[in-house]
């Protein structure tokens, strides 16, 4: 069915792709000529007919991607994407990529370094928290002795009493564990309002003459084998690259702890690698815009991910130190990879 629904999808993008350069065609052949520039040669996007622009209308799209289309976040993302267009002066695939680098710069790093710090904290916590839960295991042996309670009232008043600890403790230090989803909470809309942003470039959203003209310079503004940024990357280059560099991110993750994961971050890293693989398929049906972006985000992923594993880096952000640290957590990294893959 998953199968079936994509390739669904891409027939009708592929039908969308030829409606609009056929629209093109009769544009070049009979707006896009000298009554449209004036003296200086300088294009006026208003006289471009507005049928270029409502070319679209013979192909209809769900109800809910048109609400999300039209919110007002996906608005202002895409209109970051189009001012740093203009302002930079770049080409459309080094504007795509460097603006999914200055937002993930501007926003993710500093809430990245704060979930790093909180985090850090909660172990140093969790460390500190080990004797006092053997004193009150040892209070409460000692209340079932003496008051003779029963094994019932026993566990729950050990299992009140350490929780009221640690609740304590998370006040006193400030490093609530919820901090540490600050980042998931941040990052994933803003991938999904920039993802449909650049998704509304390329199919002429919302309907305008500027909207048409951007849609020409998408169609030649790409690089090296994606030259049509609006046209799906038929190499599969760019879903395997951003596959790959997900895969990476996991592993650097997983590789990087000094301890044994629980169950749940088993459990979590096999869930994220299946999340990975699935997100190639799905990339592959989607314009060569996106799949840029997606993969351009990825790579700064895992490049932020490496820098942050410095403890010089770490120290700068102040990072507490934590027994579960690494003087030298390139080295520890590479050697694990040798020891996972039977490297000598």
């Amino acid at each position: 069915m998953i199968i079936q629904a994509l390739c669904i999808r891409q027939i009708n993008l592929h039908k969308l792709i030829d409606c609009r350069h056929l629209c093109y065609y009769y544009t070049k052949k009979s707006t896009l000529n000298k009554s449209f520039y004036n003296k200086n040669n300088t294009l006026y996007p208003h006289n471009l007919p507005h049928r270029c622009a409502s070319s679209m209308s013979s192909v209809t799209f769900p109800s809910w991607f048109m609400a999300l289309s039209n919110s007002t976040p996906v608005a202002y993302a895409q209109q970051f994407v189009i001012s740093f267009h203009e302002v930079t002066g770049m080409s459309w695939w080094s504007s795509i990529m460097l603006s999914a680098v200055v937002l993930r710069l501007a926003v993710t790093l500093p809430l990245t370094a704060y979930q790093h710090y909180n985090n850090a904290k909660l172990e140093n916590a969790s460390i500190a928290f080990q004797p006092t839960v053997k004193d009150i295991e040892k209070e409460v042996i000692k209340a079932v002795k003496t008051q003779k309670w029963s094994e019932k009232k026993a566990k729950r008043v050990y299992q009140k009493a350490v929780k009221n600890y640690w609740n304590e403790l998370i006040v006193k230090e400030n490093c609530h564990p919820a901090k540490s989803t600050i980042v998931v909470w941040v990052q994933v809309p803003m991938w999904i309002c920039m993802s449909i942003a650049i998704r509304n470039l390329t199919l002429m959203l919302p309907p305008s003459d500027n909207a048409v003209i951007r849609f020409y310079e998408l169609s030649e503004g790409g690089i090296l084998w994606f030259p049509n940024l609006i046209a799906i990357d038929s190499t599969m280059c760019l879903p395997l690259i951003l596959c790959i560099s997900n895969l990476l991110i996991i592993e650097v993750q997983s590789l990087s702890r000094n301890k044994e994961p629980t169950r749940t971050q088993k459990l979590l890293t096999n869930v994220f690698r299946g999340f990975s693989i699935v997100m190639m398929p799905l990339s592959c049906f989607l314009p060569s815009g996106v799949s840029l972006y997606w993969t351009a985000s990825s790579i700064y992923g895992l490049s932020q991910n490496l820098f942050l594993l410095s403890p010089q880096v770490r120290k700068c952000f102040g990072i507490p130190k934590t027994p579960y640290n690494h003087e030298h957590p390139y080295q520890h990294l590479i050697d694990k990879t040798k020891s996972k893959l039977r490297i000598s």
